[in-house]
């Protein structure tokens, strides 16, 4: 059931691990704590590649994981991804596709709490 579109404070409820035809990934599932949609969870999913290029542009993973633990994370660093699990953060929820007469809603952002 879609949600209203905006910021919303969250925890990181679980992670997952999984391979698609993109190659393996990290399926994230945030909870949101407060307000009238407390308890609703929404997911996202970043590829399981932790990288900066040089021109600075970075994977979605390595924002996730900056946003989570407040810190850069280093590319030779061995990610604890079970660590991440109940940190604090906030989601922007935005609308996606609609497929059916279905709006699937994406988590455009993570920022941290």
């Amino acid at each position: 059931e879609p949600i209203p579109e905006g910021v919303y404070k969250a925890v990181v409820k679980e992670i997952g691990e999984g391979s698609g035809e993109f190659g393996d990934y990290i399926k994230f599932t945030f909870e949101i704590k407060e307000g009238e949609k407390k308890g609703v969870t929404r997911t996202a999913i970043a590829s399981k590649k932790l990288s900066r290029s040089k021109s600075g542009k970075t994977s979605k993973l390595y924002d996730f994981v900056k946003a989570l633990t407040k810190t850069e994370p280093s590319a030779n660093e061995t990610l604890d991804i079970e660590g991440l699990v109940g940190k604090a953060c906030q989601i922007i929820v935005k609308d996606g596709i609609e497929k059916d007469g279905v709006v699937f809603q994406n988590i455009s952002t993570i920022m941290p709490s």
